[in-house]
């Protein structure tokens, strides 16, 4: 059997395949949000650490591992890295296509630094793009600024919210209708955008040509850099359609390579 990790545009990528090529496979996502059509997949929701995914692997016979989750869970990447390596499993990686970095942007390496860059800017109206499970990191500055954060129209985000303490009539909303960042800063006349350096897929272009278009700066929490070997081979994710390659590794392996789509 297949374990997918996604609940993103790869990890639907990576369904469409396996579903064109009629292969069981389980579908692993945190939430329950992402509709994807399965026939031949196993829906799983909820968060999965080093253990419970070695537990899993081990009960459904898992003989590959597809890692497409967002770029920014960390612990996540590693976990299933660890997993892979210790019980020799060929993992996958579904990875993006992100633009180069350019003088024209603020770049930060955390949100710790973004505080102090925006701070050291003097920026005191933001619009934060940087979504719901960010409210947190962002505390120290929000609590100090005019700060309006874009999260999903939906009532755990809104949970989330809350239980951060962040100011109701300061929440802006994302929907599939309307996703359109230009419309929020003509809305909001934000000094600035913070987002988070999430690839094409994430929508990227569209939130910096916006902020470019409307004058304001742009500051961008770079993606964390994986610690993980890199790949052997590689298949960009343009391909509608794209085909597994993986790396089998030997039972004495202890570094498979994973693969990045």
């Amino acid at each position: 059997m297949i374990l997918i990790f996604g609940g993103t545009t790869e990890g639907r990528k990576a369904v469409e395949v396996l579903e064109e090529a009629g292969t069981p496979y389980f579908y692993s996502t945190r939430g329950k949000e992402q509709a994807v059509h399965m026939v031949h997949g196993i829906r799983l929701s909820g968060g999965m650490n080093r253990m419970s995914i070695a537990a899993f692997c081990q009960e459904h016979a898992i003989r590959l591992l597809i890692d497409a989750a967002h770029p920014f869970a960390e612990e996540l990447h590693l976990n299933i890295f660890a997993v892979a390596t210790e019980m020799g499993i060929p993992l996958v990686r579904f990875d993006r296509i992100y633009p180069p970095h350019t003088d024209d942007i603020i770049w930060c390496k955390d949100y710790d630094d973004a505080i102090q860059q925006l701070q050291s800017q003097k920026i005191n109206r933001l619009l934060a793009l940087t979504g719901v499970q960010t409210i947190g990191r962002l505390r120290n500055y929000w609590q100090q600024n005019d700060c309006w954060m874009r999260i999903l129209d939906r009532n755990i985000s809104r949970e989330i919210a809350q239980r951060e303490g962040f100011p109701a009539d300061r929440l802006v909303y994302y929907t599939e209708e309307d996703n359109r960042t230009q419309r929020l800063i003509q809305q909001v006349h934000p000094q600035a955008i913070l987002t988070k350096e999430s690839g094409l897929s994430g929508g990227f272009n569209e939130k910096v040509e916006a902020a470019k278009a409307a004058g304001v700066k742009i500051f961008v929490v770079e993606r964390p850099r994986s610690p993980l070997p890199a790949p052997r081979s590689s298949i960009t994710p343009n391909t509608q359609h794209p085909t597994p390659n993986t790396h089998h590794p030997s039972p004495n392996t202890h570094h498979p390579t994973p693969i990045t789509f």
